[in-house]
This record gives structure tokens, C-alpha cells and sequence, in this order.
């Protein structure tokens, strides 16, 4: 039944007339607190980031060379870990940006996202399998393995 159409009749359920009859739509109260779990999934999401940005410095502050330089590999394995950080922050701004919207337009229905933590934790999985391929691979080249921290 369209809002602007005036009903006809007085029958309660079914009309010839008016056609089924719904009942009005119900005026929702979002609840602050629906607000702050998903600022605070957000910024779970934000951390995870942040860890593996930290981890990636590290690689680079702590795999340098007796000249100054970050070898090849620690490059690739920092490389790899910041890009998939950035990932993580992508899909954390779009879901809550998502999830906001639709909190604050009232919209019924599932706020959960069956695919994107899946599509993270491969992106993750794909990541560290790089970072292992890299390090067996800097194995393989060396007769022993020699790390120079300071």
C-alpha cells in the first residue's frame, strides 16, 4: 500500500478495493550502543593494521646490512607486510563507512560481511607464504645465514 494512497474502505486485513493492507512501518531506536560496537570492530581492524605496519618497519630498522642497507629480502618481506596492511585498512574504513550508513538510514537486515574476512585472510595467508618463500629462498643461497642487528 503506497503512504500516499487513502484507503477506502474499513476492512482490516484484505480490501477488493484497497488491496492488502500493511502495517505502518515501525519507527526503529537505534541504540547508542550499536553505534560503538562498530566504531570499536573499526578499530580493532585499524589495529591489526597497525601491527603488521610495525612488524614491517621492524623487518627493515632490524634487517640492515654492516653499509646501512636493507637486503633484498627484508625489503620484499616489509614490502609485502605493508601493502597487506594497507588492505586491512581499506576494508576497515569501507565496512564501517558501510555499516554506518546503514545504521544511520535504519535498514533491517544482516550488518555482518561473510566475505570480506575471508578474502583478508587469504590476502594474509598469501602474504606470510611470501615472507616464508623469501626466507627458505635466502636460506637456500647462503651457506649459513649471517644477520647483522646494529
Amino acid at each position: 500500500l503506497h503512504p500516499l494512497r487513502v484507503r477506502l474502505c474499513s476492512m482490516d486485513k484484505l480490501c477488493a478495493c484497497c488491496g492488502p493492507i500493511e502495517p505502518p512501518n515501525k519507527v526503529s531506536r537505534i541504540e547508542p550502543k550499536t553505534f560503538l560496537a562498530n566504531e570499536r570492530t573499526f578499530l580493532n581492524w585499524l589495529a591489526m593494521s597497525v601491527t603488521l605496519g610495525s612488524i614491517a618497519s621492524a623487518l627493515v630498522a632490524f634487517g640492515r646490512s654492516a653499509e646501512g642497507q636493507a637486503a633484498g629480502s627484508v625489503q620484499i618481506m616489509a614490502s609485502v607486510l605493508v601493502i597487506t596492511a594497507i588492505f586491512f585498512c581499506v576494508y576497515a574504513m569501507n565496512t564501517f563507512f558501510w555499516r554506518r550508513r546503514r545504521i544511520r538510514r535504519k535498514e533491517d537486515g544482516n550488518f555482518d560481511d561473510p566475505y570480506g574476512p575471508l578474502a583478508l585472510s587469504a590476502v594474509l595467508l598469501l602474504s606470510m607464504g611470501t615472507i616464508f618463500a623469501s626466507g627458505v629462498a635466502k636460506l637456500a643461497g647462503n651457506n649459513y645465514v649471517k644477520t647483522t642487528y646494529f
